[in-house]
């Protein structure tokens, strides 16, 4: 060992700067400074965190999310998606396979007209929530779920759980980015924001368990947002739903939001942290008691045709990051989500992903795992002043409808997307099994491809 590291080591007092010298030593061509990674926009990480890198007492901070109903043996929702088939019969039967065998939420993009009570024949949703999203047409067959929640409901005598998921910002621009590469039609939703409010507002007495404005922050991230701006349109997309509901703020109270996990494990954990801060002070702003419930959907950007079998590596990190972060749902979509429909034997790999996490990680034990630590609590800090910057900034031009309608917007994220794909090709940024350590023999996965909904 270099004689100035033993001594160093031996000190009865360590100083930083001491330390750099050191380091700087060892590095040989490099300094530690050159270390420093640009993470986002205005935010960069440091190979060492110490005490003076925070400067408060963040134990009961809101970022925490700390809370006493926590059930340390269901942490989270497993949420499982469904891959749509045509045949009532097979989708009621892959429900209750994933409930039987470990899931207790459901998600599915849609259901031919007329076939939801044959679809959802022997579920329970008064203990599974069952989700739908659709954002080929978001507003589609609603009436019919309502007419499901109802006889559900007057049957039973217990309040159905799940919800007809919909963005009613961002799905719009989704949309006319993507729909003619997925669907072969652009298609254009007027006023779905007051729509969607409207819903909402109906279903809130009637149904107090079933969520319909749904931000989806991993929309955005689809679109290119980065860090830090997925959480400004998260959180700007709020405030465009409460200036829609004609001041009358408890009735978009509760907010339910998806943020896009990935790779970047303490980028995730310090992403979920923030947007409690942010939205916390914006309850305090407007003087709502309301609660903010996240569910983590791994991005679709982690997710290769390349190998899906290390699909799986980058799945499960992105989830791991998520528990830590303490969501209350987590969708993990599964390795063949960019090839077709999951074999049986991939899906059982997804629902045991969170069971492995839930039950032998031990997170559920600790609340905010993280917390205290000083890369986590100044990471957290950077993150979520940056964010609120710039959600001041939008809110300036006019608010988030502004902003989507501004070609400059769009421009921007389509040039991040780009950027993101070209850096993957020129190993810019190293992908396992598709542009670095391919395997030559990797076993292929026999999938059927994905179904259209009729």
């Amino acid at each position: 060992m270099d004689k100035n590291i033993e001594e160093y080591l031996r000190a009865p007092s360590i100083k930083l700067e001491e330390w750099k010298k050191i380091a700087d030593s060892s590095l040989k061509d490099k300094t530690v400074k050159d270390l420093e990674k640009l993470l986002d926009n205005n935010i960069s990480t440091k190979p060492l965190y110490t005490e003076t890198d925070i400067d408060d007492d963040f134990s009961l901070s809101s970022r925490r999310g700390l809370s006493n109903d926590t059930d340390q043996f269901m942490p989270w929702y497993i949420c499982s998606t469904i891959d749509h088939s045509n045949n009532p019969k097979t989708l009621n039967a892959r429900i209750l396979n994933e409930l039987e065998r470990g899931s207790n939420s459901l998600e599915l993009s849609s259901f031919n007209e007329g076939s939801l009570n044959d679809i959802l024949k022997n579920v329970d949703t008064a203990i599974a929530p069952i989700y739908f999203k659709n954002l080929k047409d978001p507003l589609e067959k609603i009436n019919e779920y309502q007419s499901y929640l109802s006889g559900f409901k007057g049957l039973n005598k217990k309040e159905p759980m799940g919800g007809y998921l919909i963005d009613p910002i961002a799905t719009n621009l989704w949309l006319k980015e993507f729909s003619e590469e997925k669907f072969g039609e652009t298609i254009e939703h007027q006023n779905l924001l007051e729509k969607t409010i409207n819903i909402n507002s109906n279903y809130k007495n009637i149904f107090p368990k079933i969520e319909i404005i749904h931000i989806d922050g991993s929309l955005w991230d689809d679109l290119g947002a980065g860090l830090s701006k997925e959480i400004e349109l998260i959180a700007s997309s709020y405030l465009e739903i409460l200036r829609y509901s004609k001041n009358n703020y408890n009735e978009v109270k509760d907010i339910n939001i998806t943020i896009s996990s990935n790779t970047n494990f303490f980028a995730t954990i310090a992403k979920i942290r923030s947007i409690r801060i942010i939205f916390n002070n914006i309850f305090k702003h407007f003087k709502i008691t309301g609660k903010l419930n996240i569910t983590s959907r791994n991005s679709s950007n982690i997710i290769f045709k390349e190998d899906p079998w290390v699909n799986q590596l980058r799945i499960t990190t992105s989830a791991l990051s998520a528990a830590i972060g303490g969501v209350d749902k987590i969708i993990c979509n599964n390795i063949t989500q960019k090839l077709g429909q999951a074999p049986d034997f991939i899906k059982r790999l997804t629902r045991n992903t969170h069971i492995i996490l839930q039950e032998e990680s031990r997170i559920s034990r600790v609340q905010d795992p993280s917390g205290g630590s000083f890369y986590v609590e100044k990471l957290t800090n950077d993150l979520s002043q940056n964010a609120w910057n710039n959600i001041k900034l939008i809110e300036k031009m006019g608010g988030i409808t502004s902003l989507t309608s501004s070609e400059d917007f769009v421009v921007e994220l389509r040039k991040s997307r780009e950027k993101l794909k070209k850096d993957i090709e020129d190993k810019n940024i190293k992908k396992i099994g598709v542009n670095i350590f391919e395997d030559p023999d990797s076993n292929p996965i026999n999938v059927r491809p994905f179904e259209e909904a009729l």
